[in-house]
């Protein structure tokens, strides 16, 4: 291969012609009502282009030689004005870009031709050369940064092709902008050069771009892709049987990034940039459609955990369709434990590409509770652990429909499984349940309902008189100690009356330890009668039998 190399002369030239089209630099972008139309043409395996804006147009490669047909028809159908052209770009000397300016020549006046600085010794290109020095035409190798109108369009080279080593590598990058909106035509630029140009901080962006090299593979890469963030791609290719291009893989970056479509061999592509906007009646082109934005429908979307593994049944609608169960994958993650589920759906790339998740509510499992009834007025209660729920929450009521009267505990920490429910009322039964919770998750079901009935009130045994002891001043009366629990004592009572009617003497003893009075009995002409009987803070229990001494 030889490259075309600048000569002092020839720099020189290119400067000069660089100053000519120095105002260009400064064209406006165009306003909101300016149009152009842009045509990708079917010529097999190659590129035409065509861009046309109030009149003015400008052709980008021309296909191959066995496509002469197909350009010079469409061309005519297009019904340019004075047959005059002005600009011709032929991106690269590959013979499927250049193979149709000579006749292109022959029949249109062109204004100037761009061409990459890189040259090939073959047949077809030699024949461009020479057909563009028949036609006396103003030839040359762009200048990165330059630019020139083509109607309301302003045509800027992005990357002049000086920096490549194979002929595609040198493809010269436009950038077409009209009204607001660009357009990208990459010629076959490869993923090496795509790479080496967006390291050295080369602007890509663009809202529709003609891929790279016909969709090959080696082309358009994920980076590259990204940074011309484009809506729209037009695809030069073959519609043969044995077509090599686009590959699947490139069809796949674009279908995972949702970039319409459009490629020649389906019908030549006409994409319209008018006030702003961009339109084409082209139908696109969906080998590969993406999940990603896909809605995910499960069985349900609330589960209670069990231990198991939960897999909920899923359904996935991409652009309104049901996608056929074969045509993704299904992966479920952090689905056994409270939290949230996930469900991962990932494309077979058969048809569906990308991937899309969606998450599902693990609530905490039904609690199984025990209980008793404690001493006194309690119920100690016992649950099952759940480690990864936040804490639990307690119900108890004396309703056994938990309709009235209902009363809650909450626990905040799943360590804890167990509680005691004091000051309830004595001998009554109390109706509990107890759940378990997960913070910004939910509840889980509440027990089922455990029924305790609290003890009766702990009121002191009937006092049991142990011994008594007369003596000439006086008596001695001991009785059997009480349990000294809930501030209990003894009350003593003593009567010349014994039914306690009337002349009755009491005695109150605060402590449990004083079981014994004495009475001073000196001179006693009457009998006395006696009883005792226990107390605590529930109550007081039953008298002695009477004692006469």
């Amino acid at each position: 291969m030889k490259r075309l190399r600048s000569s002092a002369k020839k720099l020189m030239i290119l400067l000069s012609l660089l100053l000519l089209t120095v105002p260009a630099f400064f064209i406006p972008t165009g306003a909101n009502d300016a149009e152009m139309t842009f045509h990708a043409i079917y010529v097999g395996s190659g590129d035409a282009l065509v861009i046309s804006s109030g009149g003015h147009y400008m052709i980008v490669d021309s296909g191959p030689p066995d496509s002469s047909s197909m350009v010079m028809n469409y061309l005519e159908k297009l019904h340019i004005p004075d047959n005059k052209i002005d600009y011709v770009v032929a991106t690269h000397p590959d013979g499927d870009h250049v193979g149709n300016f000579d006749k292109i020549f022959q029949k249109y006046d062109v204004g100037q031709v761009i061409y990459s600085p890189c040259t090939k010794a073959n047949a077809t290109y030699a024949n461009f050369i020479q057909s563009v020095k028949e036609k006396g035409c103003s030839y040359r190798n762009p200048v990165e940064g330059e630019s020139w109108k083509v109607g309301d369009a302003i045509v800027t080279v992005v990357y002049d092709g000086s920096q490549g080593s194979t002929y595609n590598e040198c493809s010269i990058v436009l950038r077409v902008t009209c009204g607001g909106k660009s357009l990208l035509l990459t010629g076959d630029l490869p993923s090496t050069t795509e790479s080496l140009l967006l390291s050295k901080g080369y602007n890509f962006k663009s809202d529709v771009i003609k891929i790279g090299h016909h969709g090959a593979g080696s082309s358009s890469s994920a980076a590259f892709l990204d940074a011309v963030d484009a809506r729209y791609a037009v695809i030069s290719s073959f519609r043969g049987a044995n077509a090599s291009f686009p590959k699947d893989s490139t069809l796949k970056k674009l279908a995972r990034r949702f970039v319409k479509v459009y490629k020649t061999s389906d019908a030549d592509v006409v994409i319209r940039f008018k006030n702003g906007n961009i339109t084409t009646s082209n139908k696109e082109s969906q080998k590969f459609i993406s999940i990603r934005n896909g809605i995910i429908a499960l069985s349900n979307n609330v589960f209670y955990a069990s231990g198991k593994a939960i897999k909920p049944k899923v359904s996935l609608i991409v652009n309104g369709q049901v996608v056929p169960a074969t045509q993704y994958k299904i992966k479920y993650s952090s689905n056994k434990r409270t939290g949230f589920g996930k469900v991962k759906l990932t494309g077979t790339e058969v048809k569906y590409v990308s991937t899309c998740s969606t998450t599902f509510m693990i609530l905490p499992r039904r609690e199984t509770l025990n209980g008793e009834a404690a001493a006194t007025n309690k119920i100690r209660l016992k649950w099952s652990l759940q480690k990864y729920a936040t804490g639990y929450q307690i119900r108890y009521s004396k309703n056994k429909k938990f309709k009235k009267g209902v009363k809650y505990i909450t626990i905040r920490s799943p360590e804890t499984t167990t509680a005691t429910l004091s000051n309830l009322s004595f001998n009554r039964k109390y109706y509990i349940a107890v759940r378990a919770y997960k913070s910004n998750i939910g509840n889980g079901k509440w027990s089922k309902t455990l029924t305790v009935k609290t003890k009766k009130k702990p009121k002191p045994k009937k006092v049991r008189i142990k011994d008594f002891l007369k003596t000439d001043h006086g008596v001695t009366i001991q009785w059997k100690k009480q349990s000294k629990k809930y501030k209990a004592g003894y009350i003593v009572q003593y009567s010349k009356d014994k039914t306690f009617k009337k002349g009755v003497k009491e005695v109150v003893m605060k402590k449990v330890s004083s079981n014994f009075i004495r009475l001073k009995t000196a001179n006693q002409k009457t009998p006395y009668y006696i009883r005792i009987r226990g107390f605590n803070k529930y109550g007081k229990g039953k008298w002695s039998k009477s004692l006469k001494f």
